[in-house]
């Protein structure tokens, strides 16, 4: 069973957890991570998941996760990346993009959106196999497409912001 820390909307620590897939209390939320990754030409290292457990199954995704007990968001986004597709990243490379508060149907999240800047080629990556499928590069009208061709995970629905995908196109 996985367990994740709870916070309140501004994002303080409640000292409980909660086990994945348990509704939350209306002021409790978990956090979550996500981190985009941009190479100098302007395409994202995407991933298509290979886990049955994820709110959209083999779909396509960037890397996310939660953060482990008392794991800052950024220290999660590094520590995912890491994990998921076999990619070393520093602090000083994520920028942040968002912090999303989300809480519809008993799923209440606050999400760190992050992006980091750096060419990586798809066939150098060691891909953690049980958690993702493939890897490619895509650009932000290819995902928008994936998007609404159901291959890609919507994240305005999931995370119901409407201009989710329109921060990819904010470039720093």
């Amino acid at each position: 069973m996985e367990y994740f820390d709870l916070y309140s909307e501004e994002g303080h620590y409640l000292n409980k957890v909660a086990m994945r897939g348990q509704s939350l209390k209306p002021g409790e939320y978990f956090l979550v991570v996500h981190v985009w990754i941009e190479t100098s030409d302007g395409k994202y290292l995407i991933q298509q998941r290979n886990k049955k457990t994820d709110p959209v199954p083999y779909q396509w995704a960037v890397v996310s996760g939660i953060p482990n007990h008392q794991e800052a968001p950024l220290e999660a986004a590094i520590r995912e990346t890491r994990e998921e597709l076999g990619l070393g990243l520093l602090d000083e490379e994520l920028s942040k993009m968002a912090r999303i508060v989300t809480s519809h149907k008993g799923y209440n999240t606050i999400t760190h959106v992050y992006r980091a800047k750096k060419d990586v080629r798809p066939d150098e990556l060691s891909f953690d196999p049980k958690e993702v499928r493939d890897v490619q590069l895509a650009t932000h009208e290819e995902i928008v497409k994936m998007v609404e061709e159901n291959r890609f995970w919507d994240y305005r629905e999931l995370l119901n912001c409407e201009e989710y995908f329109d921060m990819l196109k904010e470039r720093k």
